[in-house]
């Protein structure tokens, strides 16, 4: 079971004060499936739809500690939508205000996952496919962390499979299979035969 606290904040664009519900303690079972998602097998809520906050005033949406926690009593509730709806419009916010790729690709990966908790299948394949192209970007123009490479170039294959691009999925992952790190290069290889079977459904992450 999560512990939720409503956490009084401040917007940074309309200066609205509000309160959001957010996770003051992040747990981490060390299970992934194969998006690199944490994986708790239905046993507790997913802690991503908590992650993230839209202003009741301006709608400005974004990560729930992007906005300011403040020591005040405050009357409004955070927006009440959607939380896959609130990522997307929080990558579409990022990408208009010039933010890293590498961030927007964050945003698009937890809306698809947020997609996937309330069963909105056609809009979490389009979520994927947009956090694979923002993930190249931030490769190309360096917004992606160096420590973060391997990984990112992993996840870029499997988002395309698991948005049923699996030609572009399997052919992208021979590509970049020579310079994965050996656990990447190993589900890579699992995600291979995935593509060519046609299934898109996310597996265990295999640590070796």
């Amino acid at each position: 079971m999560l512990y939720v606290a409503d956490v009084a904040v401040k917007c940074p664009d309309c200066g609205i004060k509000f309160v959001s519900k957010q996770l003051p303690l992040l747990l981490d079972t060390g299970c992934r499936n194969s998006e690199l998602r944490q994986d708790f097998k239905g046993s507790m809520p997913q802690m991503e739809h908590y992650a993230v906050a839209t202003c009741p005033s301006c709608g400005k949406a974004d990560w729930s500690v992007s906005f300011q926690p403040i020591d005040e009593q405050a009357l409004l509730s955070q927006a009440d939508m959607a939380t896959h709806l609130q990522f997307r419009s929080a990558a579409i916010g990022a990408e208009r205000r010039g933010r890293d790729f590498y961030n927007i690709g964050l945003l698009y990966l937890h809306a698809a996952w947020c997609a996937d908790d309330v069963l909105a299948a056609p809009q979490a394949r389009e979520y994927r496919k947009l956090a694979a192209d923002a993930f190249r970007k931030a490769i190309v123009d360096v917004s992606c962390p160096v420590d973060q490479r391997p990984e990112i170039e992993y996840l870029i294959g499997e988002l395309l499979r698991r948005a049923g691009e699996f030609e572009v999925a399997r052919s992208y992952f021979n590509q970049v299979l020579p310079h994965l790190p050996s656990r990447f290069a190993l589900m890579a290889r699992r995600l291979i035969r995935l593509c060519e079977s046609g299934n898109s459904e996310a597996i265990d992450f295999d640590f070796g």
